[in-house]
């Protein structure tokens, strides 16, 4: 680990103030898996912690942390605390407390509870080692109650199921079994946050196969048929059929409907990778089951990669045929189409005869 996140630690803890790494990154990094996601826990307060880092740090009040940007990464220094009166799936109330044990007693998980000091050394005041090697999924204290406070963390567990390849905890197993119908309490916001942190692995048909097993898609609003594997947000979306309470912005709209159109084709040849792009194509290849090497061949002999590429302008049309805007956007689509199927070549002497046609 980069030797400045310890140094935060140590000029917190030269304050006075506990400081250490905990949660995800420690999880990962006993498994084998690198992240850059840090998290940061201390006795100091956001007032505290803002004396001390003064410059690039950003105040979450509502969250009780602070964020702070190092060379271009955002950590998290969450103050130690106690969380009350759950509503809408979030705590109404937090106070700050100097106790780390305690701090830890409200998380989450128990393979998300092990910290890090400056020193290095692992703290494991939970006991969750054995969680971690028995690959076990285990709510922190007591599991209906943690549930009962926060269904995303039912969300969360299958996430992390899926993931980690972990196995659910009885007790966590049975809530989630019989209480499937809280997942409708979980806000859209929160379920796509979820959902897209589990879909940018290449892990989610067994996700999709225990909630289509134990009917919970409803409760979801995902629904999957003949699901493939791609890696991608946009990907796993496209072969979705999903509630429209879901929102997306113009982007993913406009990516997620391509890599449809194109699947419903069933194929793709030139015009599919000219049309929609190189990487758009190979996603919708991998749900076709295209090889990619077949698709980057397509792309990398693409005559033109757009219409501005064509060897002759609006403008050279228009004095050549003394035409209106629609006839020479019509005589460049047609070149466009014939230069894409090998009918002509893109060379500006052949383009000026072709267009001397339509005289």
């Amino acid at each position: 680990m980069k030797e400045k996140y310890f140094n935060i630690l140590k000029t917190l803890n030269s304050r006075g103030y506990e400081a250490y790494i905990v949660g995800g990154f420690v999880r990962d990094k006993l498994l084998g898996i690198s992240t850059s996601d840090i998290d940061i826990c201390t006795s100091a307060t956001p007032k505290e912690i803002l004396d001390l880092f003064k410059n690039n740090v950003k105040v979450v009040e509502d969250y009780g942390a602070v964020k702070l940007t190092l060379d271009d990464n955002i950590l998290d220094i969450t103050t130690f605390r106690e969380e009350e009166n759950y509503e809408n799936n979030k705590p109404t109330k937090i106070n700050y407390i100097k106790d780390l044990k305690k701090d830890l007693l409200r998380r989450d998980f128990t393979i998300n509870t092990f910290c890090i000091d400056k020193d290095s050394n692992l703290l494991d005041l939970l006991n969750a080692r054995n969680d971690l090697e028995n690959r076990i999924l285990k709510v922190v204290g007591d599991t209906e109650k943690k549930l009962k406070e926060d269904a995303t963390r039912m969300l969360r567990s299958l996430r992390f199921m899926t993931v980690y390849n972990f196995r659910l905890d009885d007790k966590l197993y049975r809530y989630i079994l019989k209480n499937k119908k809280k997942f409708d309490t979980i806000s859209y916001v929160k379920r796509k946050e979820e959902l897209e942190k589990l879909f940018k692995h290449d892990k989610v048909k067994p996700f999709l196969d225990f909630i289509k097993e134990h009917d919970i898609e409803q409760y979801l609003g995902i629904k999957s048929n003949n699901f493939v594997e791609t890696g991608t947000i946009t990907g796993v979306w496209a072969q979705l059929e999903v509630s429209p309470e879901y929102q997306f912005s113009k982007n993913e709209k406009i990516e997620i409907n391509e890599i449809k159109e194109i699947v419903k084709q069933k194929n793709i040849n030139i015009e599919t990778v000219y049309k929609y792009g190189l990487y758009v194509s190979i996603i919708a290849g991998e749900i076709l089951g295209i090889d990619k090497s077949i698709i980057n061949e397509i792309h990398k002999n693409l005559p033109i990669n757009n219409i501005k590429d064509i060897n002759i302008t609006y403008l050279e049309i228009k004095e050549m045929l003394n035409v209106g805007p629609k006839t020479i956007k019509s005589i460049l689509k047609t070149l466009e189409r014939e230069i894409l199927s090998g009918k002509i070549e893109n060379k500006r002497e052949i383009l000026i005869e072709k267009v001397k046609e339509y005289l």
